[in-house]
């Protein structure tokens, strides 16, 4: 009878296979962290398509209509974009607009300043980045939204173009803002 002398793997064939575990971690990290960050652009999409919809309801509500302080922001949203602080800010009689109480309302939120909504956003950003509303007031598009400074490609860190009077076009990929309308 033979005897069979087994005492387990040697040194070199341990060394072997974490060599190999780590040739598969180098080539599959800089995927998973690509996938990452696009599920943070994707989750920052959704989240602004939420502010594009309470704005787009707030602004067809009835009551809205007919309150001439809601329609003088309204007709502010049309000449030039506000940021979504400031729709909370405007208070043109010295009390909140109809428009952005049915915004917050919609959203849940009990304010909109810029820290609350800030904190939402999940891909690269600054601290500079603002999320800018501006009522377009077609049937097809009747308003646009976009988060600014931040990354709608998906590559963090990166540039970004901040100034709105700087874009021409939003559907330009080079502006790298997350944009909905």
């Amino acid at each position: 009878m033979k005897r069979i002398n087994n005492k387990g793997i040697s040194l070199v064939e341990l060394i072997i296979v974490i060599g190999i575990m780590a040739v598969l971690v180098a080539i599959i990290a800089p995927q998973l962290l690509k996938y990452v960050e696009k599920a943070k652009v994707s989750s920052d999409e959704q989240f602004l398509d939420g502010i594009y919809k309470a704005v787009t309801y707030a602004s067809t509500d009835p009551d809205v209509v007919q309150d001439p302080d809601s329609m003088l922001l309204l007709a502010q949203l049309s000449s030039a974009p506000m940021t979504l602080s400031a729709i909370e800010a405007y208070k043109p009689g010295g009390t909140e607009t109809l428009l952005s109480k049915e915004v917050k309302d919609t959203l849940g939120w009990s304010d909109l300043n810029h820290a609350n909504y800030i904190a939402h956003i999940r891909s690269w950003h600054t601290s500079s980045s603002d999320i800018y509303i501006q009522y377009k007031g077609t049937a097809n598009n009747p308003l646009a939204a976009w988060i600014t400074d931040t990354d709608v490609t998906g590559k963090k860190g990166e540039a970004a173009v901040s100034n709105p009077a700087e874009w021409e076009d939003l559907d330009d990929p080079a502006c790298h803002i997350i944009c909905i309308y």
